[in-house]
């Protein structure tokens, strides 16, 4: 997996990271008050889970497209998300849900951190070849962008029926 060169520095992001606080600011009308997200899930995270988590929340309320990839006016399919929500912590991944699942390092569900994605058989699917692919945001919550007509929504990990699970990130 291919990552950017440099993770910390003067971008304020890495002390964010250290002091277990992230900020999703608002760039278009479907923000939430300005601040997006603020969040403190305890000790940093090696994989950047939290910017994953942070770009996912601030895409709430986007449109479902097939295929989409953002941005939020263009919207987002399932893995779509998922690729640009890693791609905003410096990780690239596949990018369809079958070859995510297929290429990912996988986890069980015990060992879920938020950013990990969490893949489910889907209407086009199978569970050894998904079809849908969802963000776990810790506390048994998901970010997901699930189908036409549903925009970019918070569920429940137990509604997604998952088959497996992956971390793009370091372990």
């Amino acid at each position: 997996m291919a990552r950017k060169s440099e993770r910390k520095g003067g971008t304020g992001l890495a002390v964010a990271a250290a002091a277990g606080v992230f900020l999703a600011f608002s760039h278009g009308s479907h923000h939430h008050g300005g601040l997006a997200f603020l969040d403190s899930f305890g000790s940093p995270p090696v994989h950047g889970g939290r910017q994953v988590v942070a770009f996912a929340r601030h895409q709430l309320g986007c449109p479902y497209v097939w295929g989409g990839t953002g941005p939020c006016g263009s919207g987002f399919d399932c893995s779509g998300l998922a690729v640009e929500a890693w791609t905003s912590a410096g990780v690239t991944i596949p990018r369809t849900s079958q070859e995510q699942s297929a290429q990912l390092p996988h986890v069980s569900r015990s060992q879920l951190r938020p950013g990990d994605l969490v893949f489910a058989a889907g209407s086009d699917g199978t569970p050894s070849s998904p079809g849908h692919v969802v963000i776990y945001i810790g506390h048994g919550k998901v970010i997901q962008a699930y189908a036409t007509g549903t925009p970019v929504e918070v569920s429940t990990l137990a509604s997604v029926h998952a088959v497996s699970y992956a971390d793009p990130g370091e372990r």
